[in-house]
C-alpha cells in the first residue's frame, strides 16, 4: 500500500511539474519573451537607423574590423549577381562575393502567403549587412597569420555568366595582395552553393596562404520559437562531434568556441526550420570557430572557418573548393548531402534531441513512409499512433487489467478503511485484500514510465521536424504546425470576430477566449480516461486529478495542431482499449453507471 501511494504521488508531482511548466510558459515565460523581443527589435531598428546616418555610403567590412584594419568604401558601385535556381532565388553581392540575399521557391512566413503564392512573403535566409536581419556568407583569402588579402569590402569582377543557374555557373576575378583568384560559384536544385577557387601567387616571392571562411548575422533574429525543448543557435559538426550553443547563450556574450577536424563537418545558424552554414571542403583539415563583435548597431554574431596553409611559389597555384548552405532543413535533403558531400553529422542540423534521438529519427521515418502513401500528414499523425499503441499493446493490456481489478476493489477497500481505525491494520488488511486477488498496484502504474520516454520522443519528431509545417489535415485545420484557428471566444467561428482581437482582451483574452476545439476535445477526452482509472483515495489527490484535465486544455491551447491531434487520438484508443479490458473484466465504468442510471433496469424500475 505504501509502494502504491509513494508511485501515485511520485506520478501526481510529475504531472503536476509538467502543468506548472504549461502554465508559466503561457502566464510568464510567453509575455517575457514577446516583450524582450520586441524590445529588442525597437532597439535594433534605433540602431540601424543610426549607424545608417552615420555611415551613409559606406559599407561595413567586418573582417576587416575583427583585424583592426580600417574601414574603407568601396571604389566602384555595389554590383550584384542574380541567381535563380528551382528552389531558392537571390542575388550574390560582388562587394565580398556575398550570398546576401536569398529567399525559398516553396516556403512562405505565412500560410495567407503560401495560398496565394505571394513572393514577397517568401522565407528569406540571407539577408544585406544593412538590413535589420542581415545574415550574409563568403569565403575568402588571407595571408597566414595575418589580415584577409580577399576582404568582405574587396570588389570582385564579373569574367564570365550573367546570371547563376544550376546549369549555368559563374567566374569572378580578384587581383591584389600579390594574388590572382579566380572563382566559379555554381549552385544545385536545391539549397548549396559551391565555391571553386584557384589562387595565382603574382607576388614575384613565396607566399603562405589559406581560404576562410565567414557567416556573419547581424544579432539574435527576433523571430525565434523560443521553446525550451528546442535548439536554436550555433551549430557545428567537426567528425562525429556535434556542437550546440543557443542564441540565449550566445545573447549574453559568454559563447567561445573553436575546434579543428581531419575528418570534414560544417558551422552555421539554425533555427527550427533554417540553416544558414559554410561547408569547407572535406578531405582537409580545417578549423571552425564563433565569436561575437559588439557594435554601436548592436551585436555582430561570426561563424568562421579556416582552412589548410598552402605554400605558394612565385606563379605556383592552389585550388580549394568549399560550399555554402542556405534552406530549408528537410530531413531526405540534409541526409542526401550528408551521403554524397560525406559532411558528417549534417542531419543532425535539425534537432532530434541529445537524450531520444534513437527514437525520434525512426518516427520520423516511419511517419514519412506513411506520408507517401496517404499524402496527409495529419492521417500519417494518426495511423503512426496506432502502431506506437499496438506495440505496447502487451504492457499496456496488462496495466489496464491491473486497473480493472483495482478498480473492483475499491469499494473493499473504502470498508476496511472505514471498518479499521489503525493505520497499519488498515495497511495489512489491504495488502491481504490484494493477495488473495492476485493483484500488483504497481503493475498498473509502471508501463507509464515505460511510454513516457515514447511519447515524448514522438512529440520530439512532430514538433522539430519542417514536414509538418503549413500542411493541412481536414475541416478547420490548414496547418499542422500551428494552434488551433477556431476560438471558443468568437464561438468557433460563428461570430465576425478575428482571434487577434480576441487576444488583444486583457487577463482572458490569450489564455481562454483563444482556446480551440482541438483543446477542447483533448480535456474531455483526458476526463474520460481518467474516469475508467481507479478513483484515488485521498481527496487532495481527487481534487488535483479533477483539475488536470482543465489545466492541461490551457496549455495545448497553444501547442501545434498536429501535436493536438496526437494526443486526443491516442486518448481515444486508451479510451477504448481500457474499456474493453474493463468490461471483459466484469467491471463497471462511470459510462456503464451513467447508462444504466439513464436508460437501464433501475431507471425502469423507478419509472413504474
Amino acid at each position: 500500500m505504501q509502494n502504491e501511494t509513494n508511485l501515485r504521488n511520485l506520478i501526481i508531482a510529475f504531472v503536476a511539474i509538467i502543468a506548472i511548466m504549461g502554465a508559466w510558459q503561457i502566464f510568464i515565460w510567453g509575455p517575457q519573451d514577446k516583450a524582450a523581443q520586441k524590445a529588442f527589435a525597437e532597439n535594433q531598428a534605433k540602431k540601424a537607423e543610426i549607424e545608417k546616418v552615420l555611415n551613409k555610403d559606406k559599407p561595413t567590412d567586418l573582417a576587416d574590423a575583427l583585424t583592426d584594419t580600417k574601414v574603407k568604401a568601396p571604389v566602384v558601385p555595389d554590383v550584384r549577381v542574380p541567381f535563380d535556381g528551382d528552389a531558392m532565388d537571390g542575388t550574390i553581392l560582388l562587394r565580398g562575393a556575398r550570398v546576401d540575399q536569398l529567399k525559398l521557391k516553396d516556403y512562405y512566413e505565412t500560410l495567407e502567403d503560401k495560398e496565394t503564392k505571394n513572393p514577397n512573403g517568401e522565407v528569406k535566409i540571407f539577408e544585406p549587412e544593412n538590413s535589420k536581419n542581415g545574415f550574409y556568407a563568403t569565403y575568402g583569402w588571407r595571408k597566414a597569420g595575418a589580415e584577409a588579402i580577399t576582404k568582405l569590402s574587396s570588389n570582385w569582377e564579373l569574367i564570365e555568366g550573367s546570371e547563376l543557374t544550376p546549369t549555368t555557373p559563374i567566374t569572378l576575378g580578384f587581383t591584389g595582395g600579390g594574388l590572382e583568384v579566380r572563382r566559379v560559384i555554381s549552385m544545385d536544385e536545391h539549397y548549396m552553393f559551391t565555391y571553386s577557387d584557384t589562387v595565382k601567387n603574382v607576388s614575384g616571392q613565396e607566399m603562405t596562404v589559406q581560404p576562410f571562411g565567414v557567416l556573419m548575422q547581424n544579432g539574435v533574429p527576433t523571430d525565434l520559437a523560443n521553446f525550451y525543448i528546442l535548439h536554436e543557435g550555433l551549430v557545428a559538426a567537426t567528425g562525429k562531434k556535434l556542437h550546440l550553443e543557443k542564441y540565449k547563450k550566445i545573447a549574453k556574450g559568454k559563447v567561445e568556441f573553436e575546434q579543428t577536424s581531419t575528418e570534414g563537418g560544417y558551422i552555421g545558424f539554425t533555427d527550427k526550420y533554417w540553416l544558414g552554414a559554410i561547408v569547407p571542403a572535406q578531405d582537409k583539415p580545417f578549423t571552425v570557430k564563433y565569436q561575437s563583435l559588439n557594435r554601436d548597431s548592436g551585436q555582430i554574431l561570426q561563424a568562421r572557418m579556416d582552412g589548410p596553409e598552402s605554400v605558394l611559389a612565385p606563379g605556383e597555384t592552389a585550388t580549394s573548393v568549399n560550399r555554402i548552405f542556405g534552406g530549408a532543413k528537410e530531413s531526405a535533403l540534409l541526409q542526401t548531402y550528408q551521403k554524397e558531400l560525406s559532411i558528417p553529422r549534417f542531419v543532425d542540423a535539425i534537432d532530434w534531441g541529445s537524450m531520444f534521438f534513437w527514437l525520434t529519427k525512426p518516427f520520423f521515418a516511419v511517419l514519412t513512409f506513411i506520408n507517401g502513401y496517404v499524402g496527409n500528414f495529419g492521417v500519417s499523425i494518426l495511423i503512426l499512433t496506432v502502431i506506437v499503441k499496438a506495440l505496447f499493446f502487451p504492457i499496456q493490456n496488462k496495466a489496464y487489467q491491473s486497473m480493472a481489478k483495482m478498480r473492483e476493489m475499491a469499494e473493499p477497500m473504502k470498508k476496511i478503511r472505514e471498518t479499521v481505525s489503525d493505520k497499519a491494520e488498515q495497511q495489512k488488511a489491504i495488502a491481504k485484500l490484494y493477495q488473495d486477488h492476485k493483484i500488483n498496484p504497481v503493475s498498473g502504474c509502471l508501463p507509464i514510465f515505460f511510454q513516457m520516454p515514447v511519447f515524448y520522443g514522438l512529440y520530439k519528431t512532430l514538433f522539430v521536424t519542417i514536414e509538418m509545417r503549413h500542411e493541412p489535415f481536414f475541416g478547420w485545420i490548414r496547418d499542422l504546425s500551428a494552434p488551433d484557428p477556431s476560438a471558443i471566444g468568437n464561438l468557433f467561428g460563428l461570430l465576425p470576430i478575428s482571434t487577434a482581437s480576441l487576444e488583444s482582451v486583457p487577463f482572458i483574452g490569450a489564455t481562454v477566449l483563444t482556446i480551440g476545439i482541438l483543446p477542447i476535445i483533448y480535456g474531455i477526452t483526458m476526463w474520460a480516461l481518467q474516469s475508467l482509472n481507479p478513483p484515488p483515495q485521498d481527496e487532495t489527490q481527487k481534487m488535483i486529478f479533477g483539475f488536470l484535465p482543465i489545466i492541461f486544455t490551457f496549455i495545448f491551447a497553444n501547442f501545434a495542431a498536429g501535436l493536438v491531434i496526437y494526443w486526443c487520438w491516442s486518448n481515444i484508443l486508451s479510451i477504448a482499449q481500457q474499456y474493453a479490458i474493463m468490461r471483459r473484466n466484469g467491471v463497471k465504468t462511470q459510462l456503464d453507471k451513467f447508462i444504466d442510471s439513464k436508460f437501464g433496469k433501475n431507471k425502469g424500475e423507478a419509472q413504474s
